[in-house]
């Protein structure tokens, strides 16, 4: 394989084209509460993304992240947008090859 191509679950990135990426985590909790209000969908924009983080700071401080899951978030200079979870991908061998 190509030394500038990244193998990620079942993706091959170029890692050129790679933008920017992260790692967040979230608790069964705020996963919950999220899909929620993708559902819901009665709440717009701006206010949602304030009302979910507020809930998210408080469910972190009162549980203290129990039971976490690691995300990875990848953006491509394509404007592509991947996340991959630590269940499916080892999430420190894949940030130790894209240092």
């Amino acid at each position: 394989m190509d030394k500038h191509v990244l193998e990620i679950g079942s993706r091959h990135l170029n890692l050129q084209d790679i933008k920017k990426y992260w790692v967040d985590c979230e608790s069964a909790e705020e996963q919950k509460i999220r899909t929620s209000q993708q559902e819901n969908n009665y709440l717009g924009g701006m206010f949602s993304l304030l009302i979910a983080g507020v809930v998210s700071a408080y469910l972190a401080r009162k549980q203290r992240r129990s039971a976490t899951t690691k995300y990875l978030h990848i953006e491509t200079s394509q404007n592509g947008s991947y996340c991959f979870s630590e269940d499916e991908i080892n999430i420190n061998d894949v940030l130790s090859k894209l240092k």
